[in-house]
């Protein structure tokens, strides 16, 4: 029998679209693996990582370099050669205009510039000073070191964390990133579901933190969701789409009550220095990171990037200044968390990491090549730079690796981004070589095929 064009289409395409929904919804489930990745057991079992962007000076804050004093204005030897990039013509070595001293008990040489942080919790403090990556400008530097690529789409360390491990609160996301500059960071080739939610930027009349999603509408999304359950006949893809509605609309009624820190006592709120000019927004994120962390969120960035003293910290000019300032916002509030999150015995299972997505150079940058103009700051550095731990079965007061005596390039025990990834991994009980995800015939992990557990920082 023949048929035309239309009647074929009639009855040959409401089965096509059957079956396309049916195909699409196996892809999805296929791609899926319930079982969680854990590896070995875990020392911590949740990360908050502050995250100060634009690159802090290690060599103004925790890698001591005397060479920098003992050859002001000279030029850098021939043993170092600069990178072959730079934002500026460099010019002479610049010595660091912090006082350095000795703190705790592990006699740790640091800057003046985070005075309650070194004098209150520098023995709780694992360092790493010779990281190192590629990547100068500080989009892709950041893209590095949150999914160890720097230019591809790919998961993000907070992203493959929650698809390994889950979260510990149905009704609360997995991944929380606290006032991000570039907030919704894609998962890559991750399920959607594995996405950092964003808590946005301070209002800045109020200092509230927001949550746009948050919204007071919980008898329209259940009318929703009830709708969407009554087509629901069998399919195990729609039931799980089902359950990620469902827990938007739980998290709509637990993370309110999280989210209002007036519920915490006034000397807590004291504490993180809540109510004070320079310390009341970092204040505000950090305890708002203690209270997520404390209600089962896994992973939580809490970003530092406010222009008010310079350009993020970020000082190719004016370096004291703008240090000084953007240290005098966060110092007391990161002192706070690790103090309120030891008194509440949760730093031992708990990871505090803090870093820039890169460090600074030795020398100046000329401004003007030409009339011998320069600026009063440092370019960018992602060839040796430091980072901190606390908690989380890191070793306490332990200093890991090194740079030259200029601090310029990681020189000793030299840590990459996948060596970092994958130590982060290993704490939190995962092996960064198991933890993969199938997509497009290949089996992708977020050390790609590198990487190596830095142990050594690991108590």
């Amino acid at each position: 029998m023949k048929i035309s064009r239309r009647q074929l289409l009639q009855k040959g395409v409401p089965g096509l679209g059957w079956l396309a929904a049916m195909d699409l919804c196996a892809r999805e489930a296929s791609s899926f693996d319930p079982v969680k990745h854990i590896h070995m057991k875990p020392r911590a079992s949740r990360v908050i990582y502050i995250f100060l962007e634009g690159g802090l000076s290690q060599l103004d804050s925790y890698d001591h370099k005397p060479a920098l004093q003992k050859y002001a204005g000279q030029a850098l030897p021939d043993s170092i050669s600069p990178p072959q990039f730079t934002f500026a013509p460099q010019g002479t070595i610049i010595p660091s205009p912090f006082e350095w001293n000795h703190y705790g008990q592990s006699g740790t040489y640091a800057s003046e510039l985070f005075p309650e942080v070194n004098s209150r919790h520098i023995d709780d403090l694992c360092f790493i000073h010779s990281l190192h990556h590629k990547s100068n400008d500080h989009i892709t530097a950041k893209t590095v070191l949150h999914t160890g690529v720097p230019l591809e789409v790919r998961p993000t360390l907070g992203s493959w964390l929650i698809y390994g491990l889950g979260s510990e609160n149905e009704n609360l996301p997995g991944y929380i990133d606290i006032v991000p500059t570039d907030p919704n960071r894609p998962t890559g080739f991750l399920p959607a579901e594995y996405i950092g939610t964003s808590v946005t930027r301070p209002n800045r009349k109020t200092g509230d933190l927001l949550w746009e999603n948050l919204k007071p509408r919980f008898t329209e999304q259940r009318r929703h969701i009830d709708f969407i359950e009554a087509l629901n006949h069998s399919s195990n893809p729609v039931d799980r789409k089902i359950s990620e509605m469902e827990m938007a609309f739980r998290m709509q009624t637990e993370a309110p009550e999280i989210m209002d820190i007036n519920r915490e006592s006034a000397a807590t709120k004291k504490l993180y220095g809540i109510g004070e000019d320079h310390t009341d927004e970092f204040g505000k994120a950090l305890l708002l990171a203690r209270r997520f962390s404390e209600a089962g969120v896994r992973y939580v960035t809490v970003n530092h990037a406010t222009p008010r003293y310079g350009n993020l910290w970020d000082q190719h000019s004016e370096l004291e200044k703008g240090h000084r300032g953007n240290a005098h916002a966060v110092d007391r509030p990161i002192a706070a968390l690790l103090h309120d999150l030891e008194r509440r015995g949760l730093l031992e299972d708990t990871l505090v990491m803090c870093g820039s997505e890169f460090g600074r150079t030795p020398t100046f940058e000329f401004f003007d090549g030409a009339t011998g103009r320069h600026q009063n700051g440092r370019d960018h550095n992602p060839h040796g730079f430091s980072m901190w731990f606390a908690g989380g079965g890191t070793k306490p007061g332990y200093h890991h690796g090194a740079t030259d005596d200029f601090g310029y390039f990681a020189t000793k025990d030299t840590v990459s981004i996948h060596d970092l990834h994958a130590t982060i991994l290993k704490i939190m009980g995962v092996d960064h070589e198991e933890l993969t995800y199938n997509q497009s015939g290949r089996h992708f992990r977020l050390t790609d095929v590198y990487g190596n557990a830095v142990d050594e920082i690991l108590s």
